[in-house]
């Protein structure tokens, strides 16, 4: 052990060691003085406090603090204090004698502060609040008191994804969902591109086994040929650059591979279709940062001299950086094969930002304007100062917050207003400020009068027409799409139904007291019932606002009470519950063993998702909602993506048992070259050859192309896959595949 003379002891067997010593020559600051002593003493803290136990894996726990915060290192480049964290940040978690107290007694506040923020929510101190999005809103909750906590969680999820060949599979399903849902995202959000593509590709691998295995299969058929593509563009443009006395580098930067199956199943793209799979990053060494835009569009000079430009295809992100902070001027070029490759120009600060995000930035110090990312952190955490009550709820706003691919529109004064895509008027209104969005009464774009509906492109002026006696409409939260308007309509909803609420207890208490209702035999859940309402909430609000009579009140009363004319009226009755608390599941099944459908069997009481339509053997999740119904999706469903990160312990993986007698609706897509017959053979081969029921059929011929749909009656999937494979060896038939409805 090559120990320094000054050093404490650094516990644990060689392996454990020799890993430890690795992380200290990967972190420079970590391996002087008092560092490395404040390193080594967190290390033994954690090998202590893990001593004896194993992961999945079958490895000793404690190769997982080191590896975390080896990642943390080099993959982040962060200092001693995350270092520390970073080893230590399941030890309060996973030992009973260990609290933070201890923590802080051992190593100060903000250590024990950012590993409070890593620990997971473990003991029910509510059982109204779903445990799984409580821990993601403690852990994104940290975003503006030290982004630290959620770098470091990060690190974990990935190394973590790396190693989740250890877990049961249903548990991989449910670690892959939460990672496409939330972690995935977030590194993307944050700038930490390459970790974000090896969340995705790893959620990809365990979450679309199949898939997967048959994208990579595609990938590496057509690996040579892009690297020869490589160096052929390296070997033009290096001589031209070179001549310009141009330092640079080119690097191949490939799209991930979970976006890339999804764009090939949304589109229905095939592989050699996706022009960005593989980028070109030209990157050029510049010492001055203020001439980077200038030395970029010089090589795109020299580039689009020798190569053909797609029209339309440049991106300025070099004066319009990504809200991550991605910073590039971005080209597609075409090759010599004839087919589209998208170039990416930028600098070696550039790319270290784009792979490497928020950690790499430097320190506006002494600056007056903060980065993209930056100004995302703080509207992030001014929106999460009042998180609300329910968990899920905040995490569904807080994924609002993720989204990266936006438009840039302007005010009537000029000035540059960024919104996610497929943004309305609305949203920018409450962009601009939450007054100019409630009193919201129209807009104009590039001088043109629009309503609350309109979606804005890229480049549109905006001006909002507003006024003092124009109210928000709840058919609004439908039309807006950011994070910013959803939370202000939702706050002012909330609000408004507080207030409708308090005046309708005030009159139904009235109207007690005029009727000199006291106690005993009323109950209010039959009055409810004799409403036809859901909740004294709702009881309340209704009478606010003059949905039910005073009338209609004394009528329900008089129709529940007893011949002593309410005489026992039970106090405890108008105990209120808010409308946002969700139920704690108390399920029938164990989200530990996957939930077997069987066809003859007793168990039938499940649903059908309408959002995905699963046929039995699609791979698919069933789950348990507050009502008991069990409901199946398709794994690949997003509304599944979503369900395992929210409510992974309320849902189990689909063993389908055989399925003869019932049918199910599929849908497939078919194009082709039209002729003479061609939807005869079709119909022919549904009906006649394979027995099959068809619930509708849309075709169109334009030019000789032949197009359409057919919604069919299945029994399995191996039914359907059998008739796609028949119908694709009809003459003229160029595709034939199962979209969704």
């Amino acid at each position: 052990m090559n120990n320094k003379a000054s050093d404490i002891e650094i516990k644990g067997e060689k392996e454990v060691r020799d890993a430890f010593l690795e992380l200290l020559e990967l972190c420079p600051r970590c391996n002087e003085g008092e560092n490395r002593k404040l390193i080594i003493k967190a290390f033994n803290f954690a090998y202590d406090a893990h001593k004896g136990t194993k992961r999945g894996t079958g490895e000793a726990f404690i190769m997982h603090p080191i590896e975390v915060a080896k990642i943390v290192v080099k993959e982040i480049g962060l200092g001693v204090n995350s270092v520390m964290c970073a080893l230590m940040h399941d030890i309060v978690e996973d030992n009973d004698d260990i609290s933070l107290e201890i923590v802080q007694n051992h190593f100060g506040e903000k250590i024990a502060s950012i590993i409070d923020g890593l620990t997971k929510i473990t003991n029910v101190y509510d059982a109204e609040q779903n445990l799984q999005a409580e821990t993601f809103r403690k852990m994104l909750m940290s975003i503006h008191k030290d982004i630290r906590v959620i770098l470091i969680k990060l690190s974990d999820r990935l190394h973590n994804m790396r190693t989740l060949q250890g877990m049961p599979e249903n548990r991989q399903i449910v670690k892959a969902g939460e990672t496409l849902y939330v972690y995935a995202p977030l590194a993307r959000r944050l700038g930490l591109n390459k970790i974000g593509r090896e969340l995705e590709d790893l959620s990809f691998k365990y979450y679309l086994p199949d898939d997967y295995k048959n994208l990579m299969q595609i990938i590496e058929a057509t690996e040579d040929n892009r690297t020869k593509l490589l160096n052929k563009f390296e070997n033009k443009v290096k001589q031209l650059l070179k001549n310009e006395n141009i330092e640079f580098k080119i690097v191949g930067i490939r799209k991930s591979l979970y976006a890339t199956w999804t764009k090939m199943k949304d589109k229905h793209f095939a592989f050699e279709d996706i022009h960005n799979f593989y980028s070109l990053r030209l990157i050029f060494e510049s010492d001055n940062e203020k001439t980077e835009r200038s030395q970029c569009y010089k090589i795109y000079e020299i580039i689009t001299n020798i190569f053909m430009a797609r029209s339309g295809s440049l991106q300025d992100l070099v004066k319009n950086p990504k809200a991550n902070g991605f910073e590039a001027l971005i080209v597609d070029i075409m090759r010599e094969d004839g087919n589209w490759n998208e170039i990416q120009i930028l600098s070696k600060r550039m790319s270290d930002i784009a792979e490497r995000g928020y950690s790499s930035e430097k320190q506006n110090e002494g600056k007056e304007d903060l980065s993209e990312r930056e100004k995302w952190i703080q509207e992030v955490g001014n929106q999460l100062i009042n998180p609300g009550k329910n968990a899920l709820e905040f995490l569904d706003n807080f994924k609002l917050n993720l989204y990266i691919s936006e438009i840039y529109v302007f005010t009537p004064k000029g000035k540059i207003i960024k919104l996610p895509k497929g943004s309305t008027v609305l949203d920018f209104a409450f962009q601009i400020h939450t007054d100019l969005g409630l009193n919201f009464m129209a807009a104009k774009v590039n001088k043109k009068l629009v309503n609350h509906l309109y979606v804005l492109n890229s480049a549109d002026q905006v001006e909002i027409i507003d006024s003092k006696i124009s109210k928000p409409d709840k058919s609004w939260l439908k039309s807006v799409v950011t994070a910013r308007a959803k939370l202000n309509l939702k706050n002012y909803f909330k609000k408004e139904n507080k207030e409708n609420i308090t005046i309708g207890k005030n009159k139904y208490f009235h109207i007690m007291d005029s009727l000199h209702i006291v106690s005993s035999d009323f109950s209010l859940d039959k009055l409810l019932k004799q409403l036809t309402l859901k909740n004294e909430e709702h009881l309340f609000f209704n009478l606010a606002k003059k949905l039910i009579s005073d009338e209609e009140l004394i009528k329900g009363f008089r129709a529940v009470t007893s011949t002593s004319f309410f005489n026992n009226l039970i106090p405890s009755i108008f105990k209120f519950k808010t409308s946002d608390d969700s139920v704690e599941l108390s399920l029938n099944f164990s989200h530990k063993h996957p939930y077997i459908i069987n066809e003859s069997g007793t168990e039938k009481n499940y649903v059908i998702a309408d959002c995905c339509n699963p046929i039995p053997e699609d791979k698919s999740i069933a789950f348990k909602n507050e009502n008991g119904e069990i409901i199946v999706h398709q794994i690949n469903c997003e509304t599944a993506i979503k369900i395992s990160a929210e409510h992974g312990k309320s849902t189990a993986r689909v063993i389908w048992g055989e399925h003869k007698l019932h049918i199910y609706p599929a849908k497939i897509e078919i194009s082709g070259v039209d002729r003479k017959n061609l939807l005869l053979d079709i119909t022919s081969i549904i009906s006649n050859d394979m027995d099959v029921n068809m619930k509708s059929i849309f075709v169109e011929s334009n030019n000789g192309i032949y197009e359409g749909n057919v919604v069919l009656y299945v029994s399995n999937l191996k039914s359907l896959n059998k008739l796609i494979l028949k119908i694709k060896k009809v003459k003229g038939i160029t595709s034939v595949e199962r979209v969704k409805f």
